[in-house]
């Protein structure tokens, strides 16, 4: 080949790698636009869904305060005045925020939609308290100071802004950056550890969890079935959802031998009484406005560690510990 061929020869090929190689980038480039038109798009209708829920007044026919002081008259009336005896006299506030964070506290962010958008979340997003726990947090704090100890409650001065993580994204409002935000968060080493603790303890999608009773049975032949360990006969509940980032699952309710539902959440029993609630059936009010039950079919979701839901894992690894 001469001189010259050689030259147009390799002129021929650079011109060919440089073609392919700039379809191959160009191809790229409109697959990730692609991809973040379809999350943006996504995003915009989570976005749009979450500004209806901030609108409204009332989520699944129950009330959400607006802003602190309407959360602490709220808890007001679903505590009782015999568990307000007892927090006065027993629990400093720090004792008070650590033991209701898995019982009232987990109500709390069920019931106001802390986790999945509502007014009060709203407010506390522009206090820049970004986490639900940090949320209730407050709300108990607040709940305590100016209830039990009778103090004035400044909000904008008291309310503790969240610190900064990658689980900001949560909230991050532009879609772009929410989505990228959210993907560095997914691959993560906490987020890695997360998942494998979860899957290490049996919770996976769709699995069969065992309700612990923490609150109580709201029947006699509960009591009986759990006294004696009786797991097939447990309420029964199906992870419809894993939140990894915040530890969490979503439960369906599929199975309880109680007309009434199961007990989540009852403002009558004192907090050193959970999960060791001695009920009387034959005087017990099965509507008293300090108890909230989850009916058969309901979805809610559930701390992790708050210990309401056990897997069959867990329950053998106790049973095997009882021996």
């Amino acid at each position: 080949m001469g001189y010259w061929n050689q030259i147009s020869y390799l002129k021929e090929t650079m011109q060919s790698r440089f073609i392919v190689t700039m379809t191959y980038k160009t191809s790229t480039f409109f697959f990730v636009a692609f991809l973040l038109c379809v999350s943006s798009a996504a995003q915009e209708k989570v976005i749009s869904q979450r500004d209806y829920r901030y609108l409204v007044n009332r989520i699944d026919g129950i009330y959400i305060p607006k802003d602190i002081d309407e959360a602490i008259d709220s808890l007001d009336v679903i505590i009782s005045p015999e568990d307000k005896r007892y927090i006065t006299d027993s629990l400093s506030l720090k004792d008070f925020g650590a033991r209701c964070h898995f019982s009232l506290g987990l109500w709390i962010r069920n019931n106001w939609g802390l986790w999945g958008g509502s007014r009060l979340q709203r407010y506390f997003l522009d206090k820049k308290v970004t986490h639900p726990d940090d949320m209730s947090g407050e709300i108990l704090k607040a709940y305590y100071k100016k209830k039990i100890q009778g103090l004035d409650y400044v909000t904008e001065d008291d309310i503790e802004a969240s610190t900064p993580t990658l689980i900001n994204y949560k909230v991050t409002k532009n879609p772009l950056k929410r989505f990228w935000a959210r993907l560095k968060y997914n691959t993560s080493k906490e987020v890695r550890e997360a998942k494998r603790k979860i899957k290490e303890e049996g919770y996976a999608k769709d699995k069969t969890v065992y309700f612990q009773y923490p609150f109580g049975c709201s029947t006699a032949e509960e009591q009986i079935w759990f006294d004696t360990r009786n797991y097939d006969r447990l309420p029964k509940g199906k992870i419809t959802d894993i939140d990894y980032s915040w530890k969490r699952i979503k439960v369906k309710l599929i199975d309880t031998i109680s007309p009434y539902g199961i007990i989540i959440f009852d403002g009558n029993i004192k907090e050193d009484e959970v999960f060791d609630v001695k009920r009387d059936f034959d005087n017990s009010i099965v509507n008293s406005p300090n108890r909230f039950y989850m009916q058969k079919g309901d979805e809610l979701w559930f701390d992790i560690n708050s210990g309401f839901w056990s897997t069959m894992k867990q329950l053998e690894k106790n049973k095997m510990e009882e021996r």
